[in-house]
């Protein structure tokens, strides 16, 4: 299908031709001295060659979001299909040590589903099974860390240190005043007395959460986060904080 859906309505892509080796399994192991890239790259290469498909950039057109940027896909795109082996090792040349730790779990647990060459029924969990895997390599390889670090960096260079955060709280509106220096006053008392370095560090925790990738907003002119929510199994995103609007202070 094509790329821009949203991840929890399901897949309907057009799944390619299947193979009697089409495999699942733990896959190739990095022993003795082949690196864990190199196992990596041969695991890749091995459900190439034996499917009518590439992986991972099938996840592309069945995974990917518009706000979400793997570099493998931009590797599928540039790359005819001619050598299952220049293919895998230039998807992990462009991978961060991370996300390329991310990714063999995918590729063996997604290999069995587009293998049986059964698309799936409207309005189901696609990759259901998966959905572990998949969010775990989103957090490492669609962009959210870089988008996080950028965002740090708009904050800090804003130069804000005393400013009113007001977020959704219930049927109103939680109001935090924050002044350098002294602890952040909340109102109403028992709201939380987020700060932009809280929520920012909230961000950096879901992306390091196993079977967890953050949905984020952020504000385009001072970096801040304007919502936050948590992508895990197969339910909708579960909103942590939103509608942050942040008001310097004189």
């Amino acid at each position: 299908m094509g790329g821009g859906g949203d991840v929890s309505s399901g897949g309907t892509s057009a799944l390619a031709g299947t193979s009697a080796n089409s495999g699942g399994e733990s896959g190739l192991t990095a022993t003795g001295g082949v690196s864990q890239r190199q196992s990596a790259v041969a695991e890749c290469q091995h459900y190439c060659e034996t499917l009518d498909y590439l992986l991972p950039q099938a996840l592309c057109e069945d995974w990917n979001r518009p706000e979400w940027d793997p570099p493998f896909c931009g590797v599928g795109q540039a790359m005819p299909r001619t050598s299952c082996a220049d293919y895998c090792t230039k998807v992990y040349e462009a991978l961060t040590p991370e996300c390329a730790a991310r990714l063999p779990p995918v590729i063996r647990c997604v290999a069995p589903t587009y293998a049986s060459g059964v698309l799936p029924p409207p309005n189901s969990c696609w990759l259901g099974d998966c959905r572990a895997q998949l969010f775990s390599m989103t957090s490492a390889c669609y962009g959210l860390q870089e988008r996080l670090a950028a965002a740090r960096a708009t904050w800090q260079a804003s130069g804000v240190v005393d400013y009113q955060l007001s977020y959704d709280w219930k049927d109103s509106k939680a109001q935090v005043v924050v002044r350098a220096g002294s602890e952040a006053a909340v109102t109403p008392a028992n709201a939380i007395a987020w700060t932009v370095p809280k929520v920012f560090d909230e961000v950096e925790r879901s992306l390091h959460e196993p079977g967890v990738a953050p949905s984020v907003t952020y504000d385009v002119d001072l970096g801040y986060v304007v919502s936050l929510a948590r992508q895990q199994g197969c339910a909708g995103a579960s909103a942590q904080v939103s509608g942050i609007e942040v008001a310097p202070l004189r």
